[in-house]
């Protein structure tokens, strides 16, 4: 077991670094134009001379890959002493520029500008609200732990009337520039800040006295009428992680959560904030709030004790140009998305019934993925960093499947231990021992695949090792079931759950477990699945669905199972497709009507499920 901890202490190192008396890199944001994608960027780094190395970070914590924006970098100019120098990027890491800083000199001016900020599709401002991740306005000296470099950073927000909120503390502020204490580039970059005009900041309760609270910033003022009921169910969430891990490794945590239409929605965590964006009704609605927001705060929350304090080893990299190695996902992400969505549940958001018809089609759309015959779900954690992106043929080739089947694995692991320990053990006692331990600010215990087994032991003897070998390493046909052993079956019905057409949990035209495709609710196709009635029939992502037994596609999901009615007594499916310029017809042999998977309960059987279910946390008094 390695403890890193978050130090103030400088290194001394080579010419490039940083002296160890030498005063704190001063970093300057101007968010001014942040509306029409432009942020501009002033950094004094004193204490360096020679040839310096600078780097802009390239492996972000939590994005599990190298997704630093350097594209957007541009306008860069250097001086020291006044005097203009040159810089050359490092023709094989582009991630690298290099300065000389002449004889006799010391320290180095650093300006740039962020253009396009946000416009390929990435979350950063409308004109209401603003989302910075710090490590898209830094230039730094490269050290080797990054932990020891020391910044002074200050924003320049849209305008004086703007709010924000970060895990940052501030040291004051004079019109729109905030300014905050130094920190470690690890701080900072583990510390986004969100800013707006719509804002509202609820306590949401404390920790073993680390205060806990949500800042929300909305594109109009009416998207933050979140009800008291809504609050209530945050509130139950934080006593749920209390009485689920026992201790909490923070000194005060934020939920930074932006509402809007415009804004893409994102779930990213940190260690005394997480950075949250989702649709602007999230808050105003039972339907918004359970299908938008759900699981999504449940989840970066968990993450503050799986994935930033407990860290796999290979993870926990000294700096942010080394790579990430990505094999234990299943544990960082797998377990936190089974926990997000549980803590939602026991916390009243979801109801039971709400759970499980998320679990059973996660499962499901699982069961339909082809690429498990070829590929095993260890290597999608792997793989993890060239996984995000394009969707098309996600069947065939597996995507970031350690979230969901990495929760199902889990949950399976729960009933097992349940099974085995007649009930008196369950996966809650090792997440407690494992992840809990004892108070703690944000520090990070790793841990290897090892170590996981021998939790598990600690709590239920078992081959675990076992377990995880045959889930994760080996090739297999079907996903884990947890299911039949909690007392439930899988089956399949005309009509899908009610909570799978809420929110993101909605997925416009869904014909995978009939005709083998699923399309967008305009009908552009987004996966086909090989061997499926309609690859048999030549239809492939990226073209789209205009008309449906002679219509034109108007009525979505509803059209498209009348359809399937229609055909089961012995007609066929006719689809009329485009793409690009061209048109056709195809018509589909299929008879067996629409499905969609359900759980069922097996008569006179335990509901392992319902006890897991079952809240852990007081009723507030």
């Amino acid at each position: 077991m390695k403890v890193l901890l978050f130090t103030l202490a400088f290194v001394a190192g080579a010419s490039s670094l940083a002296r160890a008396d030498a005063a704190p890199i001063g970093l300057s944001v101007d968010t001014r134009e942040v509306t029409r994608g432009v942020i501009h960027v002033h950094e004094t780094i004193p204490g360096v001379s020679g040839r310096v190395k600078l780097v802009y970070p390239k492996w972000i914590p939590g994005t599990h890959g190298p997704t630093g924006p350097v594209s957007e970098v541009a306008s860069i100019t250097v001086s020291s002493g006044g005097e203009a120098l040159a810089w050359r990027r490092d023709p094989v890491d582009l991630y690298a520029i290099y300065v000389d800083v002449p004889a006799g000199k010391s320290g180095l001016e650093v300006s740039f500008d962020d253009y396009n900020a946000g416009a390929d599709g990435g979350r950063l401002a409308t004109p209401n609200i603003m989302s910075l991740s710090w490590n898209r306005v830094v230039l730094t000296p490269y050290v080797e732990n990054y932990s020891t470099q020391i910044i002074a950073p200050s924003l320049t927000l849209p305008g004086s009337d703007w709010q924000w909120a970060t895990a940052l503390e501030s040291t004051g502020q004079s019109g729109a520039t905030v300014s905050f204490k130094p920190v470690s580039l690890e701080q900072l970059v583990d510390s986004p800040i969100d800013a707006g005009l719509n804002v509202k900041k609820i306590p949401l309760g404390a920790i073993s006295g680390a205060p806990v609270d949500i800042a929300i910033f909305a594109d109009t003022q009416d998207q933050l009428e979140i009800s008291d009921k809504h609050v209530e169910n945050l509130r139950r969430l934080v006593r749920e992680m209390a009485a689920l891990y026992g201790a909490r490794h923070f000194n005060h945590y934020t939920f930074l959560l932006t509402v809007s239409d415009v804004l893409p929605g994102q779930g990213l965590e940190h260690h005394q904030s997480s950075d949250d964006g989702s649709s602007g009704d999230s808050l105003t609605s039972d339907k918004g709030f359970a299908g938008s927001l759900g699981d999504l705060l449940g989840h970066e929350f968990n993450h503050s004790w799986d994935g930033k304090y407990r860290r796999p080893a290979d993870l926990a990299t000294p700096n942010l140009q080394v790579p990430m190695v990505d094999d234990l996902l299943w544990v960082y992400e797998g377990m936190t998305q089974h926990y997000g969505q549980l803590q939602v549940e026991r916390s009243g958001a979801w109801t039971q019934a709400q759970w499980l018809d998320v679990l059973v089609g996660e499962y499901a759309s699982l069961d339909t993925t082809t690429g498990r015959a070829t590929r095993p779900l260890v290597d999608t954690a792997t793989a993890a960093s060239v996984l995000r992106g394009s969707r098309a043929f996600a069947a065939a080739r597996r995507t970031q499947d350690y979230y969901t089947e990495g929760a199902l694995l889990w949950l399976e692991a729960d009933v097992t231990i349940r099974k085995l320990s007649g009930g008196k053990r369950s996966l809650d006692d090792f997440t407690r021992a494992f992840f809990g331990q004892h108070d703690t600010g944000p520090i990070v215990v790793t841990y290897t695949r090892q170590d996981v087994v021998d939790g598990l032991n600690a709590v239920q003897p078992y081959d675990w090792a076992g377990f995880f070998h045959t889930r994760l390493d080996a090739v297999a046909p079907h996903p884990p079931n947890p299911f039949e052993a909690g007392g439930y079956r899988v089956v399949y019905q005309a009509e899908p759950s009610a909570f799978s057409r809420l929110g993101r949990y909605a997925g416009g035209l869904d014909a995978r477990y009939s005709l083998g495709f699923s399309a967008s609710a305009q009908g552009v196709v987004g996966d086909v699945l090989d061997g499926s009635p309609a690859a048999k029939a030549g239809l492939g992502p990226g073209m789209k669905l205009i008309g449906i037994d002679g219509r034109t596609l108007t009525d979505g999901q509803s059209q498209l199972d009348s359809a399937l009615k229609a055909a089961q007594s012995g007609g066929k499916v006719r689809l009329l497709l485009t793409a690009g310029n061209t048109y056709r017809e195809v018509s589909i042999d299929y008879h067996g009507g629409p499905r969609f998977p359900h759980l069922e309960r097996i008569p006179n059987t335990p509901d392992v499920l319902k006890d897991i279910a079952a809240p852990r946390a007081p009723a507030a008094t």
